[in-house]
């Protein structure tokens, strides 16, 4: 039976309430969801006339004729860690893993080409390459060539003239699964939440997607691997799928699901993963929206301590969005995560790359023992946008747990107080 501590009902009842608490002050607001990418400055305004002259032949011979597109960020951050750990690794965190200090996160380059309804092949044909380097390059699920580098995407796309135009992809993608995706840029907080770490971060495989109307889209995928915060060691044949409904325009509703084999913990015979569930958003004015989501996932014969050997990781987000003006704005999220059979939290060990999830009791050659935990936590993130490629952001987050998972100086503890400050630039 999962241990559970004095203070455990107490915590979990007043994580459940902030989670209520988002959508009922999200429903009184009354300031579209400016969630969008806005349009980027120019890129050559500032230099000497001849140059802009032949980037901008280049840039429109690229854009316009050939209908490619280049872009990407960088970004760095620091972070304070209250606890002031001794390994100076913030647990169980992804990409915000050092602590009390800056980390040179990521540069990504994205080069693509969007495949259109056209009379040609040529309009039909495109492509995807998304090349990361940085700290975080290791742990976005790519193809890595080296412990700071990889490719995080890559595809060939063709939209067969099937009705209203079926898209087909072959090659690696980030994943359907889950509201929280790889790029950072365009995820509402900078850290990431329980429910990201137990789904896919990328897929490889076949895609297909079809629009039956503008309220109906599925996309159906048939992939031999997924990357995630569980090492991948193991290619068998997986099914992911992704359902979007848009009943209007300021509701949408995504169902998504995954099915197939998996390894499970070492020492298992690993066995089927099936994970479903969703998110819906919300927008309850031009500047204010909110999401939900919630999934379900067992894995069978896959845990080293539950009474079946089964794993079984579930759990509950909800995020409020507001914007004061075009520069201000503030990101909110609360969540309650379960992991039963210990399979996901607590893998990673505290060696230089990439030092992440991370429980108490890890070392740089092993992780720290599996334990069945209930974790919760809460983020609130204040977000300044200077102006339109420039995002900066300063987020305050508080973990709880119902285990001594986390770290206070040497000794171990069930809490973790943390502060952040990124900076993201687009181009």
């Amino acid at each position: 039976m999962l241990h559970r501590s004095r203070n455990y009902g107490v915590f979990r009842h007043s994580s459940l309430a902030f989670v209520a608490l988002i959508l009922l002050f999200g429903s009184f607001l009354v300031t579209d969801a400016g969630a969008e990418e806005k349009p980027r400055p120019g890129l050559y305004e500032f230099e000497p006339i001849p140059r802009v002259a032949e980037k901008a032949t280049v840039r429109r011979l690229l854009s316009e004729v050939m209908k490619i597109r280049f872009n990407g960020y960088f970004q760095v951050s620091y972070t304070q860690n209250f606890n002031d750990p001794s390994d100076d690794v913030n647990q169980l965190r992804v990409f915000d893993v050092n602590s009390n200090s800056f980390r040179a996160n990521v540069i990504q380059a994205a080069i693509d080409r969007q495949a259109k309804p056209g009379d040609s092949a040529l309009d039909r044909f495109g492509f995807r390459v998304k090349f990361n380097a940085g700290q975080d390059a290791d742990y976005m699920g790519g193809l890595n060539l080296n412990p700071f580098a990889g490719f995080q995407e890559f595809y060939v796309q063709y939209l067969a003239p099937v009705g209203r135009g079926l898209d087909l992809q072959i090659g690696q993608f980030n994943a359907l699964v889950g509201y929280e995706q790889v790029g950072n840029p365009y995820s509402p907080n900078y850290s990431r939440s329980y429910l990201y770490m137990g789904q896919p971060f990328t897929t490889g495989g076949i895609s297909a997607t079809y629009e039956f109307n503008e309220q109906v889209v599925l996309s159906v995928r048939a992939i031999s691997f997924i990357n995630a915060v569980q090492a991948n060691t193991q290619h068998e044949p997986m099914v992911e799928s992704l359902l979007m409904l848009f009943p209007s325009e300021k509701v949408r509703l995504m169902l998504y699901g995954l099915a197939g084999p998996r390894a499970g913990a070492p020492g298992t015979p690993g066995g089927t993963l099936l994970l479903g569930g969703g998110y819906a958003s919300w927008q309850f004015a031009a500047e204010t929206w909110a999401v939900i989501e919630a999934y379900y996932a067992n894995q069978a014969n896959s845990s080293l301590i539950s009474s079946g050997k089964n794993a079984r990781w579930q759990g509950v987000a909800a995020y409020l969005f507001h914007d004061f003006t075009k520069e201000w704005g503030v990101r909110l999220r609360g969540e309650i995560f379960e992991d039963q059979g210990g399979l996901v939290m607590c893998q990673g060990t505290t060696a230089y790359q990439p030092k992440a999830n991370v429980c108490f009791g890890a070392t740089s050659t092993q992780a720290a023992p599996a334990v069945a935990q209930t974790l919760w936590e809460v983020t609130a993130t204040l977000e300044y946008r200077p102006f339109s490629s420039l995002k900066t952001r300063l987020e305050y987050r508080y973990d709880k747990s119902n285990q001594n998972v986390f770290q206070l100086g040497d000794r171990a503890t069930s809490y973790q107080p943390t502060l952040s400050f990124d900076v993201v630039y687009i181009f």
